[in-house]
């Protein structure tokens, strides 16, 4: 595990040094992932946490330079980060509860094209076509991905092994095996939105 050094954490955040990012995630893990499962309130799941990590993550590789060491420690302004990134996953997810059960909804990566083909006997609604859609887009953005961050992806979220398996398998210590899933899910969400705007433009 990376030695816990504000100062230097926050230099290499400000240089775009990836050590910097898994060091932080190594030295917060286990903070981010229980205040992630608190601030939730039972809300979700074991895949919402981790985005909230994720996005705590994000957040402060982006933001980096908005850190005042007069005002906090690097870790607090993190776990803030975290917590704002929390609650706005939390009142996501309550949306998503009262929503009406016939309207789209955000199609995960465990959805595989075939699993939810629509009746060969009736005519897909607008929602399944869509849905059809997102889940072949989702798939070939997969393709495109280095080898590396593709296996990573599909087994997290396609065989929904856990980041403790992974890590031990892997020989990584979880921030670092965390950093790298966020990466790969950062780079497939570019491929997502640039064949979405093509798409769009084709039309």
């Amino acid at each position: 595990m990376p030695e816990w050094d504000e100062q230097t954490i926050h230099r290499q955040l400000l240089a775009r040094d990836p050590t910097g990012l898994d060091a932080l995630a190594d030295g917060l893990a286990h903070k981010l992932y229980r205040l992630a499962e608190l601030a939730l309130g039972g809300l979700g799941n074991a895949q919402d946490v981790e985005e909230v990590v994720s996005d705590a993550l994000a957040a402060a590789w982006e933001r980096a330079a908005e850190f005042d060491p007069e005002r906090s420690t690097l870790a607090n302004w993190v776990l803030m980060l975290a917590k704002y990134a929390a609650l706005d996953r939390r009142r996501s997810l309550r949306r998503r509860t009262l929503d009406d059960m016939g309207r789209a909804k955000v199609i995960p990566l465990t959805a595989a094209p075939e699993a939810t083909a629509p009746e060969a006997t009736a005519p897909p609604s607008d929602a399944a076509v869509l849905a059809q859609e997102q889940r072949a887009a989702v798939h070939a953005a997969l393709r495109r991905l280095p080898p590396a961050e593709r296996e990573l992806l599909i087994r997290r979220y396609f065989f929904e092994e856990s980041v403790a398996e992974m890590a031990r398998d892997l020989g990584l210590s979880r921030g670092a095996l965390d950093t790298r899933l966020w990466r790969a899910r950062q780079n497939l969400r570019r491929l997502l939105s640039d064949e979405s705007e093509v798409r769009t433009h084709d039309r």
